[in-house]
């Protein structure tokens, strides 16, 4: 054998090499990705991961998404690491944590580091899907996955609603006085989630690229999840969808320039006001007419009382998940109810990590709109971009519905947040990458 032979089947072997490398790669890829998918698809159908169990699982499928990403990076034979502008208020953010803990600066030792270990599964999360979800493809797979997870979901809940026999999912029986639609037990948390999840179907509709069929589908999917807000009479979720339609407004009027998608918007909330009213003609305008009261309910008195608590521990705050337990030494108020929250995201953070963590929290919110904003330019021709838009309008109603309610303390919807931040901002920053053989 000459050696051009040889050098030409070693060169030969050595790129088969590479095929079945990037073959394991990608294949390991998609797996990744499936398994994110189905983590944050699992929280919501477990009463909003809630329970131990529940919990207990989503840090184990948040753990096995990161044991992907790094099989996954020994497949491609290079560490390789996207950045994200977030990365350092969350940082900022598990450093009061870490300091919490390992000073006893805290009410309840035990709660700060269960808790701690819930917000590091959301944590490995956000990170993974800064790393597997910053290309196209995996982004259209991501938002047609959830756009069609929400549309089901939203089925579910409006033919639970009109067939309930007092049992979530027809069998599971409720211990709790509790306003339950869908998998929840909760009302607005379901609102919440389904603000995440409308804005995908409704910026997909306003895209360019799809035929009149694929339109329908889209349209018909925003109207029957955007009218379960509605029809869970969460008046939160309301006001929070109504400022989401109102910032893609500003965005296609003002932004784009484009008045046939501001025409096709209008369009969509006419038939969502037509379906509504035939579906729940009455309840749903007492909701609205109700909303004015908000100010008269024990929520403000629970956040005067939270003032106090801050007042006390200004700096570190009284742990991370502690706020339940400390808050009875604070109430002005006699009720039979436990207190479990503050029904004020920003204000329960605040209390329990103090104005380092509301600082960390205000600076994730600033990064946020920066970073997410520069990634949406071709979203009206670009999936990708288009999924990052509606990543950011999802964001923006749980970050209104949070002044009111607390669905960054449910697992389910606060996975789902930072999973759709993580989304919105990747790639904001230049790749790292170090390679290694």
């Amino acid at each position: 054998m000459s050696f051009i032979e040889a050098r030409t089947r070693y060169i030969a072997g050595e790129s088969s090499g590479f095929e079945q490398e990037s073959r394991t790669a990608r294949a390991l890829q998609w797996t990744l990705i499936g398994c994110l998918c189905g983590v944050l698809a699992f929280g919501p159908l477990a009463f909003g991961a809630v329970q131990d169990w529940a919990i207990c699982t989503l840090e184990l499928g948040a753990s096995a998404c990161v044991i992907l990403w790094s099989a996954r990076q020994l497949a491609l034979g290079r560490f390789q690491i996207y950045g994200n502008s977030l990365f350092l208020p969350i940082a900022l953010f598990a450093v009061i944590v870490a300091v919490q803990l390992l000073t006893g600066h805290t009410a309840y030792w035990f709660v700060t580091w269960q808790t701690s270990l819930l917000w590091a599964a959301y944590a490995m999360l956000f990170f993974v899907a800064t790393q597997c979800l910053s290309n196209a493809g995996p982004l259209r797979a991501f938002a047609f996955f959830f756009a069609t997870f929400g549309f089901l979901l939203a089925l579910f809940a409006i033919a639970q609603q009109f067939t309930w026999n007092g049992n979530l999912y027809w069998l599971v029986h409720v211990r709790q006085d509790g306003w339950v639609y869908g998998p929840y037990v909760n009302h607005a948390h379901y609102a919440g989630l389904m603000e995440m999840l409308v804005p995908i179907p409704l910026v997909l509709v306003m895209m360019n690229r799809w035929q009149k069929a694929q339109r329908v589908l889209f349209g018909f999917a925003t109207l029957l999840m955007a009218s379960t807000i509605f029809l869970s009479q969460s008046r939160g979720g309301m006001v929070a969808f109504s400022v989401q339609i109102a910032l893609f407004a500003v965005i296609l009027g003002v932004r784009e320039r484009t008045r046939k998608q501001v025409l096709l918007l209008l369009f969509l909330v006419v038939l969502l006001t037509v379906w509504l009213t035939m579906l729940s003609p009455g309840g749903i305008s007492d909701r609205i007419a109700r909303l004015s009261n908000v100010a008269a309910s024990d929520r403000l008195t629970i956040a005067r009382d939270s003032m106090k608590m801050i007042a006390t521990r200004p700096v570190l705050g009284w742990g991370l998940g502690t706020f339940p337990v400390v808050y009875p030494s604070f109430r002005t108020f006699y009720t039979n109810f436990f207190v479990n929250a503050a029904h004020n995201d920003y204000v329960q953070t605040t209390v329990e990590t103090g104005l380092l963590g509301f600082a960390a929290l205000c600076s994730f919110v600033v990064l946020f709109y920066r970073g997410g904003f520069r990634n949406i330019a071709r979203w009206r021709n670009d999936v990708g971009s288009a999924t990052r838009l509606a990543a950011i309008i999802g964001v923006t109603g749980i970050l209104i519905h949070s002044f009111c309610d607390f669905n960054l303390q449910i697992p389910a919807n606060a996975a789902l947040f930072f999973v759709l931040a993580a989304v919105a901002t990747a790639g904001s920053r230049r790749t790292v990458d170090q390679h290694q053989r």
